[in-house]
């Protein structure tokens, strides 16, 4: 039989109510630790790794119907049993997914017919391929290319490159693997296809922030107590952000309430202008209870930004855009999980789903013109926009696609500068100065081919982007929990489920965003759960000279990453140019993630010679249910 890798850790494979799968089943079985059956006894869900702790496995059956919540969440099997006895079809599952708080792949199999979908963010993904003429599906899309033989998509890994790479081109990078879009859902049968089932729509964004913020307030406060099991220990950052800090408030509230224990975490910076401290300290201070312990990592105690970037990093199926701080996630989780931890909540996603990007001025302009000249007033006297660019910015009026073919047209060009308004539907595509003309025209006709057809994911370009931004940095948080997982508390980000995205985007833009106040719906969401003198830092901290200081302790390891780098190999880069402007003069203007990009994707390349899990390992148990 021909040898697969098989990855370690956490997996599934949904499979359609046939004999056909026979061939999967058995090709996977020396890895399988659980096993779940359709109706009829065939295999439907069968996988590997941890059914309690942080993330969870449930499942109920009732007659034909079965079902399956897999992740954070706070479902237990008697609920799941109550859907199962509603459930008839598979689009009531819909009522399910939209009930749910925390952050979950939701199966169903329902007279052999299969559902499966992640979240909206992307944190949770699908994939689906064929197997010997079988739909097969799975969370994993490296297990699917190795089940399949599919050969590497280079255009697919020239998208990673991008230096910010939008969510509808972080794709699968073999070919013939596919990602189920986030706001969808997969049906498999027997027979067919797969196809999938769109069942999540961004809600109209008609509410003013006194409206939108008591639901914000619950999502958020549901988003956390999911995370938080009876008597366990939680890790929560507390940078002194408004952020992070109005989740450890939180936090403390649910594990008083479970009867576990709290564990901040904040990371000292050596800048001196950098005013984190003083904020963190004074939500220390106001954050009583016995429950609650503050750890303060000092200046140079973690791994520097940059440290291990050249070390491969196994278990990934594609890379992971959070390279630099590789090490020090890694770090954190052992400190976390030496506490006792089992969880790490980060406030990542907050920047992300709180605020808007400044593209909401496009979209006020039309409907409010008034309100939208004072507050371009204001942002323009923030980021010393001229008048002739933004007047020019706010005439720019194509629709998502033909935006698209215009980004296509400049992927190669130099990167917009960093004074001008982006009213985009998206930041900028722009490659970096060092992948060659090749690459860059074929990922251009690639983006031709998909922009007659391209939606937007949302009908104004503020809310479109908050998805978009929501989805990479998605994308970013998977692989972290996977990074962490084996370290010990597993990283966690409350922002970006379902239900926390919704009740953000349910405010119109410009309560969500001034250029007068900071992050005014958290500031009005939290007003009941923390004191009023967290809620008045207007600040933000700035880690360039973290930034700086890694990259020049860690050149060694840049060195080593792109000596006889793997993208050359592939006609993807010009290996002089890249490794001149990483290690000798990177050009101004351009953006350091456009590096942290190609970091990503050459690590994640050597690292595939890895294999995860040799052919013959430990057979595991399998359970049947």
């Amino acid at each position: 039989m021909e040898s697969i890798s098989v990855p370690n850790g956490s997996w599934f494979v949904a499979l359609p109510d046939s004999d056909a799968t026979t061939v999967v089943v058995d090709r996977l079985r020396s890895y399988v630790s659980f096993t779940h059956a359709h109706a009829s006894g065939r295999p439907w869900i069968i996988g590997s790794g941890p059914d309690a702790g942080p993330a969870s496995l449930v499942h109920a059956a009732h007659g034909g119907t079965r079902l399956l919540v897999r992740g954070v969440h706070s479902v237990t099997e008697r609920d799941l049993l109550l859907w199962a006895r509603r459930i008839r079809h598979l689009s009531d599952v819909d009522r399910l997914t939209e009930s749910l708080a925390g952050s979950a792949h939701v199966l169903a199999s329902i007279d052999g017919q299969v559902r499966a979908q992640g979240t909206v963010s992307g944190v949770r993904k699908v994939f689906h391929t064929t197997v010997g003429g079988v739909p097969v599906a799975a969370d994993r899309a490296d297990l699917l290319a190795s089940l399949t033989g599919a050969a590497l998509d280079p255009v697919r890994l020239t998208a990673r490159l991008l230096a910010i790479t939008p969510a509808a081109l972080i794709e699968p990078l073999w070919s013939g693997v596919e990602a189920v879009p986030p706001d969808s859902w997969l049906h498999l049968d027997a027979n067919g296809t797969p196809h999938t089932r769109r069942w999540w729509r961004p809600p109209p964004q008609e509410l003013d922030r006194t409206e939108g913020a008591p639901a914000l307030a619950r999502a958020l406060a549901d988003a956390v107590a999911a995370r938080v099991r009876t008597g366990a220990t939680v890790g929560s950052d507390l940078s002194g952000g408004l952020d992070s800090t109005p989740m450890s408030f939180l936090a403390s509230r649910a594990t008083h309430a479970a009867g576990g224990k709290l564990v901040t975490v904040r990371i000292g910076v050596a800048d001196p202008t950098h005013d984190d401290h003083v904020w963190a300290e004074r939500a220390q201070r106001l954050m009583d209870g016995g429950h609650v312990t503050h750890t303060v990592f000092r200046p140079g105690e973690l791994p520097d930004m940059f440290a291990q970037v050249a070390q491969p990093i196994t278990g990934l199926d594609e890379p992971t855009r959070w390279i630099r701080p590789v090490a020090r996630l890694r770090e954190t989780a052992r400190r976390l999980g030496a506490a006792g931890a089992v969880a790490h909540l980060t406030g990542h996603g907050g920047d992300e789903v709180l605020p808007v990007k400044p593209n909401y001025l496009h979209d006020l302009m039309r409907r409010r013109p008034a309100l939208a000249r004072q507050h371009l007033a204001g942002m323009r006297a923030l980021r010393r926009w001229s008048v002739s660019s933004t007047v020019q910015a706010l005439a720019e009026r194509k629709p998502y696609g033909p935006w698209l073919v215009g980004q296509a047209d400049d992927l190669g060009t130099a990167f917009p500068s960093g004074n001008r308004p982006l009213f985009g539907w998206e930041y900028p595509l722009r490659l970096p100065p060092w992948v060659k003309r090749e690459a860059v025209a074929e990922l251009a006709d690639r983006i031709r081919e998909r922009a007659g057809a391209a939606e937007p994911h949302a009908p104004s370009r503020s809310a479109h982007t908050t998805i978009d931004l929501a989805r990479q940095l998605g994308a970013a948080v998977r692989l972290a929990e996977t990074v962490t997982a084996d370290e010990g508390a597993v990283l966690q980000a409350p922002y970006l489920d379902d239900r926390v995205i919704e009740a953000c985007l349910a405010v119109r833009p410009e309560e969500r965003s001034s250029p007068w106040s900071y992050k005014p719906l958290m500031v009005e969401a939290m007003r009941d759960t923390m004191p009023a003198e967290s809620l008045e830092r207007a600040t933000k901290g700035e880690f360039s000279d973290d930034f700086f200081k890694g990259q020049k302790r860690h050149r060694g390891q840049l060195a080593e990453l792109f000596d006889q780098p793997l993208l050359a190999d592939l006609g993807l880069i010009d290996a002089g140019t890249l490794r001149h402007m990483a290690l000798a003069a990177y050009p101004p203007g351009l953006p350091w993630s456009a590096l942290d990009a190609t970091m990503a994707a050459e690590n994640w390349l050597r690292a595939q010679s890895r294999p995860s899990t040799s052919v013959g390992g430990d057979n595991r148990v399998d359970h049947s249910g």
